[in-house]
C-alpha cells in the first residue's frame, strides 16, 4: 500500500469513529437512550401474537427498531419463552385480582390496607403483605382483601416462583 493509500484508509477509519463519537455525544446529550446490540443478519426472538416464540434475522429496518424498542425482542430462544410464559401468567393473574377487587383500585393517600404479594426468603415460599401509606412498585399489584391475595397464592404461586424467584 502507497503512502497516499495509507493515508487514504486512516482518514476513513478516523472519519468512521468521529461519526460514532458525534452520534454517541448525541445520545448522551439527549440523555440516555437504549443501545440496540444487533447487527445486520443477527439472529433473534420473538413472541409473536399467538405467544408462540419466532426466530427472525435483523435487517435494521424501522420495524426491526420499533419492536426491539417495545421490548419484544430478545437474543436468545430460552430468554423469549422464559417472557411468553412471564406475558400469560401476569395476563391471568391481572384477571383474577381484577375480579375480586371489582373495580377497586388501591388509593396511597388513605390509611385502608393493601395486600400485596412478596417472597419470603426466610420462609423460601410466596407470602401475603400488606401496606398503608406509601407503596411500592409491585409487579403483580394489590388486593383489596387479604383472602384473594391468600387464594392468588394457591392458584399462582409455583408459577410466580418458577418465572419470577428461580429464574
Amino acid at each position: 500500500m502507497t503512502n497516499l493509500e495509507t493515508l487514504k484508509q486512516q482518514t476513513a477509519d478516523m472519519e468512521a469513529k468521529l461519526n460514532e463519537m458525534k452520534a454517541e455525544i448525541e445520545r448522551l446529550g439527549n440523555g440516555w437512550e437504549m443501545k440496540c446490540p444487533y447487527k445486520d443478519r443477527d439472529k433473534y426472538y420473538i413472541v409473536n401474537s399467538r405467544g408462540l416464540v419466532k426466530f427472525l434475522f435483523w435487517d435494521n429496518c424501522v420495524a426491526n427498531k420499533k419492536t426491539f424498542n417495545q421490548g419484544h425482542i430478545f437474543p436468545t430462544k430460552q430468554e423469549a419463552e422464559l417472557e411468553a410464559k412471564r406475558r400469560n401468567l401476569l395476563t391471568r393473574f391481572r384477571a383474577f385480582r381484577n375480579e375480586c377487587n371489582d373495580g377497586w383500585m388501591p388509593d396511597f393517600s388513605d390509611d385502608e390496607e393493601k395486600y400485596y404479594l412478596y417472597y419470603s426468603i426466610l420462609e423460601e415460599c410466596i407470602d401475603v403483605g400488606w401496606i398503608v401509606l406509601g407503596c411500592s412498585f409491585n409487579i403483580f399489584g394489590y388486593f383489596k382483601n387479604q383472602e384473594d391475595a391468600e387464594r392468588a397464592i394457591e392458584l399462582f404461586g409455583n408459577e410466580i416462583k418458577e418465572l419470577f424467584v428461580e429464574v
